[in-house]
Protein backbone atom coordinates (compact mmCIF):
# COMPACT_ATOMS: atom_id res chain seq x y z
CA UNK A 1 0.00 0.00 0.00
CA UNK A 2 1.36 3.38 -0.83
CA UNK A 3 1.83 6.56 1.17
CA UNK A 4 1.22 9.84 -0.02
CA UNK A 5 4.07 12.09 0.10
CA UNK A 6 4.32 14.75 2.89
CA UNK A 7 5.18 17.09 0.36
CA UNK A 8 1.80 15.89 -1.93
CA UNK A 9 -0.47 16.18 1.35
CA UNK A 10 0.43 19.84 2.09
CA UNK A 11 0.07 20.78 -1.62
CA UNK A 12 -3.24 19.03 -1.56
CA UNK A 13 -3.98 21.05 1.36
CA UNK A 14 -3.18 24.21 0.02
CA UNK A 15 -5.64 24.33 -2.97
CA UNK A 16 -8.57 22.58 -0.73
CA UNK A 17 -7.85 25.84 0.96
CA UNK A 18 -7.35 28.25 -1.54
CA UNK A 19 -10.31 26.72 -2.81
CA UNK A 20 -12.41 27.50 0.27
CA UNK A 21 -11.17 30.78 0.80
CA UNK A 22 -12.68 31.29 -2.66
CA UNK A 23 -15.97 30.19 -2.48
CA UNK A 24 -16.02 32.02 1.09
CA UNK A 25 -15.29 35.67 -0.51
CA UNK A 26 -18.00 34.91 -3.56
CA UNK A 27 -20.78 34.01 -0.70
CA UNK A 28 -20.06 37.29 0.46
CA UNK A 29 -19.76 38.85 -2.58
CA UNK A 30 -23.15 37.44 -3.34
CA UNK A 31 -24.34 38.08 0.04
CA UNK A 32 -23.86 41.60 -0.19
CA UNK A 33 -25.52 42.02 -3.83
CA UNK A 34 -29.05 39.96 -2.43
CA UNK A 35 -28.59 42.74 0.57
CA UNK A 36 -28.06 45.68 -2.10
CA UNK A 37 -31.02 44.20 -4.48
CA UNK A 38 -33.75 43.36 -1.46
CA UNK A 39 -32.83 46.48 0.87
CA UNK A 40 -36.11 48.05 -0.12
CA UNK A 41 -37.68 44.64 1.36
CA UNK A 42 -36.02 44.52 4.32
CA UNK A 43 -36.42 48.30 5.43
CA UNK A 44 -38.88 48.94 8.68
CA UNK A 45 -42.42 50.12 6.74
CA UNK A 46 -42.67 53.86 6.93
CA UNK A 47 -45.12 55.04 9.57
CA UNK A 48 -48.41 54.86 6.77
CA UNK A 49 -51.60 54.05 8.19
CA UNK A 50 -53.44 50.94 7.48
CA UNK A 51 -55.29 50.83 4.56
CA UNK A 52 -57.97 49.27 6.55
CA UNK A 53 -58.07 52.12 9.20
CA UNK A 54 -61.50 53.59 10.10
CA UNK A 55 -61.54 57.42 9.23
CA UNK A 56 -63.53 59.03 11.94
CA UNK A 57 -66.68 60.86 11.22
CA UNK A 58 -66.70 64.27 10.82
CA UNK A 59 -68.86 66.25 13.52
CA UNK A 60 -72.03 67.02 13.50
CA UNK A 61 -71.65 71.10 12.95
CA UNK A 62 -69.59 70.07 9.90
CA UNK A 63 -72.23 67.93 8.55
CA UNK A 64 -75.24 70.47 8.92
CA UNK A 65 -74.05 72.68 6.21
CA UNK A 66 -74.67 72.72 2.69
CA UNK A 67 -72.12 73.01 -0.04
CA UNK A 68 -72.61 77.09 -0.09
CA UNK A 69 -71.70 76.68 3.87
CA UNK A 70 -74.93 77.33 4.89
CA UNK A 71 -76.84 75.64 7.69
CA UNK A 72 -79.52 73.21 5.80
CA UNK A 73 -81.51 72.99 8.55
CA UNK A 74 -84.35 75.01 9.80
CA UNK A 75 -84.07 77.47 12.07
CA UNK A 76 -85.08 77.10 15.87
CA UNK A 77 -87.90 79.10 14.80
CA UNK A 78 -89.64 76.82 12.95
CA UNK A 79 -89.20 79.12 9.74
CA UNK A 80 -86.30 78.16 7.14
CA UNK A 81 -83.74 80.54 6.29
CA UNK A 82 -83.33 81.93 2.99
CA UNK A 83 -80.10 83.13 1.22
CA UNK A 84 -80.05 86.15 -0.93
CA UNK A 85 -78.52 86.03 -4.06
Amino acid sequence: MRKTSPVLAGRFRDIAARIGAALRAQREIDAQRVLQRYRHLLEQPHEAPPLNEIIPVSREEDTSKNANGTESRPSATGQPTFERA
